[in-house]
């Protein structure tokens, strides 16, 4: 375990110390800050719907930019091929990777907290609801990086890791959004394995155990393909 904090540490501190890292952090951080400003002062709402309810379409774009280089820059540098004669195993190069990758989002969301905090000053803001607006974010963006994780492993080339990335997350919303036209029996196979329809119901302020162990499975799954992913080139 001490070597996967020792990745995970030092991919934080290049995540924190590089202009990229930043560039991404700031850019999320002002969309995050237009939509809540967006709801509060155009709208008048001292609410935080707006917010949750835009972040799966945030987390589309900015998590594959944020995982996009994770493993692509070590298959392409060579550093892999390094990495695959010291005793590190793939998962726990793979965990640390993902510890960083999930504490990097986790403190971005951490800063926004600054949000509900303004709203407690103006009103009387459903804190409950808000926590569990909170944790449902928390819980999609831990499947979501295992799901960038994942791309970023699929190829040597940050910038396909990205498109690769974008497109299975932009794949679960097209589906999340066709499933309303299609018969309930589709509907209802469709929400118990997409990612969204699991996201929204805890927005409503009960998070329920199907729902959360619907995002570790969908964690665990794509870590461990990963995991795979990078055993293969070892051996190939």
């Amino acid at each position: 375990m001490k070597r996967v904090w020792v990745l995970a540490a030092r991919e934080l501190r290049v995540a924190i110390d590089t202009a990229q890292g930043a560039v991404v952090a700031i850019a999320f951080l002002l969309a995050c800050g237009f939509f809540f400003g967006n709801s509060l002062f155009l709208m008048g709402q001292a609410e935080m719907r707006g917010f949750f309810g835009v972040m799966p379409l945030l987390l589309m774009f900015f998590v594959p930019a944020m995982a996009m280089r994770l493993l692509a820059d070590e298959l392409r540098g060579g550093t892999f091929e390094l990495l695959a004669t010291m005793p590190v195993s793939s998962l726990q190069l793979v965990v640390g990777k993902y510890l960083a990758l999930l504490l990097q989002l986790l403190l971005l969301f951490a800063l926004t907290l600054l949000y509900p905090w303004s709203l407690s000053l103006l009103g009387d803001p459903d804190g409950g609801r808000i926590a569990a607006g909170y944790l449902a974010v928390a819980l999609l963006s831990a499947g979501y990086a295992a799901v960038a994780l994942y791309a970023s492993s699929l190829t040597r080339h940050a910038m396909v890791a990205y498109i690769i990335g974008f497109s299975l997350l932009f794949g679960f919303y097209l589906l999340s959004q066709a499933a309303l036209t299609l018969p309930p029996e589709v509907q209802d196979w469709l929400g118990m394995v997409l990612p969204l329809p699991h996201y929204r119901a805890m927005l409503r302020g009960v998070i329920g155990l199907e729902d959360a162990a619907y995002f570790l499975v969908m964690t665990l799954l794509f870590l461990a393909l990963t995991v795979f992913q990078l055993e293969r080139r070892r051996w190939r």
